[in-house]
């Protein structure tokens, strides 16, 4: 056991060999959310109506207040002004006679056709509000049944998203660039010579990988916590989700740098599978809100059962099926430590 405690301590001190390699990986996904997080859509959206003279325009400022979730935020914020007709920054609806109708006309100024879509459709909304009260009993009765108690920000979803990306990145950049160097500097030999067993060796690389893909983890979900204001109910059990993640990106990055040799190669395999998987793996949405296509691909990623095993404890939902999930982390992580045991023999072992 202390000949492993000394193997583990020395896998961290090999950090001074890449420090800029671990501040990205580390740090890298927190700071992606921290600017996110500024620039994502916000539910509730200031308009600028033309303070209103008439009924039909108080009418319509009053249904602009009423739309919005019935267990959350309002998605409109009206907000009176006097305008005179000059070029608007954003936009600003006047209400105006038309051929003797009250019409709500919606002017925009120098903005994306994204935020174009999402002004109109709080505009349409609002007189969807109006008209459905002046239907009257004709009206079609809606009843909204919320899936959440509480309607929850798409922040802290992107966030939750995020923190197996967090863990993946930081296991599967530094494995393969620490293993990568080992060839390039020619060190790999004082591991060949070493009278430690070489599974002791591996174990202590992998360990350690995990370890910082936790401590990555950890970084993200106090900014997430900061940010939104929301907490996982349990944070230990968002960790053992993340463990095996980072037990997987780990075997995939020491397996890129046993095979590539080389550090560069090796890193831009941990990279790019990490953002793949990511993306891939309900990165923006839960997989089935997507195509069947999608949802189908998404099984195969480590990150789709990490964020259904996740969920609950941001949410207070479960979704998926859990039991499958915690299997499928589970089988990988087996898979991904027998490849990489198998390859360490090959290319340290037996080639030394």
């Amino acid at each position: 056991m202390r000949r492993f405690w000394l193997l583990l301590v020395n896998e961290f001190r090999l950090a001074r060999t890449a420090v800029p390699i671990h501040m990205v990986a580390i740090v890298q996904p927190t700071v992606l959310y921290l600017v996110m997080s500024v620039i994502l859509v916000q539910p509730t959206f200031d308009m600028a109506v033309v303070r209103p003279t008439t009924v039909a325009g108080q009418a319509l400022v009053m249904a602009m207040e009423e739309v919005g979730s019935p267990v959350g935020l309002p998605y409109i914020q009206p907000i009176l002004v006097d305008w005179d007709g000059e070029p608007v920054a954003r936009q600003v609806i006047a209400v105006e006679e038309r051929d003797g109708v009250p019409t709500a006309v919606q002017h925009f100024g120098l903005i994306d056709s994204n935020l174009v879509k999402n002004f109109r459709n709080r505009l349409t909304a609002a007189a969807l509000r109006l008209w459905h009260r002046d239907l009257d009993r004709r009206a079609v009765r809606i009843v909204e049944v919320p899936w959440l108690a509480r309607d929850v920000p798409y922040t802290v979803y992107f966030g939750m998203a995020l923190l197996p990306l967090t863990a993946f990145l930081a296991g599967s950049v530094l494995g393969a660039v620490l293993t990568a160097q080992e060839f390039e500097m020619g060190t790999i030999t004082e591991y060949r010579l070493a009278p430690a067993p070489p599974l002791l060796i591996l174990g202590a690389r992998l360990v350690r990988l995990v370890i910082s893909a936790l401590a990555a983890g950890g970084v993200l979900l106090v900014a997430v916590g900061l940010v939104t204001g929301v907490w996982p109910s349990a944070v230990w059990l968002v960790f053992v989700v993340l463990a095996p993640v980072g037990l997987i990106a780990g075997c995939l990055g020491t397996l890129a740098g046993l095979l590539l040799r080389k550090v560069i190669p090796a890193f831009l395999v941990g990279l790019v599978t990490s953002f793949v998987g990511w993306l891939l793996g309900g990165a923006f949405g839960l997989a089935a809100g997507f195509s069947a296509a999608y949802a189908l691909v998404s099984r195969l990623m480590p990150d789709t059962h990490a964020v259904e095993l996740i969920f609950p404890r941001y949410y207070g939902i479960s979704i998926g099926r859990p039991l499958v999930s915690v299997a499928v982390l589970l089988a990988l992580s087996a898979a991904m430590l027998g490849l990489t045991v198998v390859a360490y023999r090959r290319q340290v072992v037996t080639q030394g």
